[in-house]
């Protein structure tokens, strides 16, 4: 029987979405690490607020909470409604889709590199460009239509092809339609899972990779301005080191010495959050981290296939695993790691619920695997086995409340 672990592939999808949600799920996070999918939404562990020029934020052109009102300069309570939402959609490079019925209306698509975006009695103010939109008679393409279906009924918006789309998705977005007058109607954000899965689609190396000579950081985020490294010596202490990234098509990437190997690093990047209407300047762990600090709140620059990560006898372990014919012939066995020895009398106390009860070769847990492998199991899956936030690493943190029943 061999002990295994299955975890996700954290890459960007390069496949078509059947549906898109309410609100861009750009970036998901956690109180300790961030998933850096991409960076145009939802909430990161620790934001470093950079001075803010907004006069009257759009709070939620693009908010992620669709109940969210925005703040105005205008004392039209109606505008309240038309910008709750991010109700466009960004869906190819030169396409969005939205659902205005006014054949007659002015539509524009407005962006602000520094998120200086508010309304006023004219309309949308603040802004560094202002691109007009054809309306396409021919709707949306089947192709759209099939791959988000719940929009199927809006209506097509043509950008034009000398728009530069890469630089404008690093942006603070909007879009809003005038009657014949030039008097606003409405305006709302964009959602773009879209257009990035249509420009950004990446299927090459990500995360920290290892030649001989040279470690290289790749990370996806095509919405990001700028994102720099910041080396560690240790999980704690000051940078001892800043390497800016460059970027090539949404990927961020720099090289460096072998010598990187063993340091810390988080990841500085600068970028437009629509959860605050701001340009935010954020730290966060490598997505497609391979190790990580106490708590994850640094990455380690681990290579896996390093000589010094093995155990003793790994390799003995390793060669003396028993001969798959085929995937069919496997039988798992899912286990939780705390859960396996939490409870177990047999196991050192100091042992119990984490990795080292493995270790306790004549425990209950043990014993029974071993009778589990001799009945047919060929397989264990370990889990929960990757840091989550909602666990202190550290067992000196832990409170045991001395009950009473």
């Amino acid at each position: 029987m061999s002990i295994s672990t299955i975890s996700p592939l954290l890459l960007p999808n390069s496949k078509p979405r059947q549906n898109l949600p309410l609100t861009s799920p750009l970036l998901s996070s956690s109180s300790q690490s961030l998933s850096l999918r991409s960076l145009n939404s939802s909430s990161f562990g620790s934001l470093s607020r950079l001075p803010s020029q907004i006069r009257q934020p759009v709070a939620s052109l693009c908010s992620p909470d669709p109940n969210c009102m925005a703040e105005m300069k205008t004392s039209d309570v109606s505008h309240r409604a038309w910008v709750s939402h991010a109700r466009a959609y960004w869906v190819e490079k030169f396409l969005i889709a939205w659902d205005i019925n006014d054949n007659q209306a002015s539509l524009y698509l407005y962006s602000s590199i520094n998120a200086n975006l508010f309304l006023s009695d004219q309309g949308i103010e603040g802004y560094d460009s202002k691109i007009a939109l054809e309306r396409d008679e021919c709707g949306l393409p089947v192709t759209i239509t099939q791959k988000f279906p719940r929009i199927s009924t809006y209506q097509a918006f043509k950008v034009p092809s000398s728009t530069k789309v890469e630089d404008l998705l690093k942006c603070q977005l909007a879009v809003a339609s005038f009657d014949i007058d030039g008097t606003l109607k409405t305006c709302t954000g964009l959602q773009l899972p879209g257009v990035l899965d249509d420009m950004f689609a990446y299927s090459g190396p990500l995360g920290a990779n290892f030649s001989n000579d040279t470690i290289s950081l790749n990370l996806w985020a095509p919405t990001a301005q700028e994102v720099n490294v910041c080396f560690y010596e240790s999980p704690t202490g000051d940078t001892v080191e800043h390497v800016k990234m460059e970027e090539i098509n949404g990927v961020w990437s720099t090289v460096g010495p072998r010598d990187w190997e063993g340091r810390y690093y988080t990841y500085e990047i600068t970028v437009f959050h629509p959860s605050t209407s701001r340009l935010e300047k954020c730290q966060a762990n490598d997505p497609y981290a391979r190790g990580l600090s106490s708590d994850g709140k640094r990455t380690l620059l681990v290579d896996i296939k390093s000589e010094k990560l093995k155990p003793n006898g790994w390799d003995e372990l390793a060669n003396g695993k028993p001969h798959l014919g085929s995937f069919a012939d496997i039988s798992i066995y899912e286990l939780h790691i705390r859960d396996f020895s939490a409870s177990d009398s047999t196991v050192d106390p100091d042992f119990r619920g984490g990795y080292r009860a493995f270790t306790c070769k004549d425990s209950a847990g043990l014993r029974h695997l071993r009778k589990l492998s001799e009945a047919g199991l060929t397989h264990v899956h370990l889990l929960p086995s990757y840091q989550f936030g909602g666990v202190d690493d550290n067992r000196s943190n832990w409170k045991h409340p001395d009950l009473q029943c």
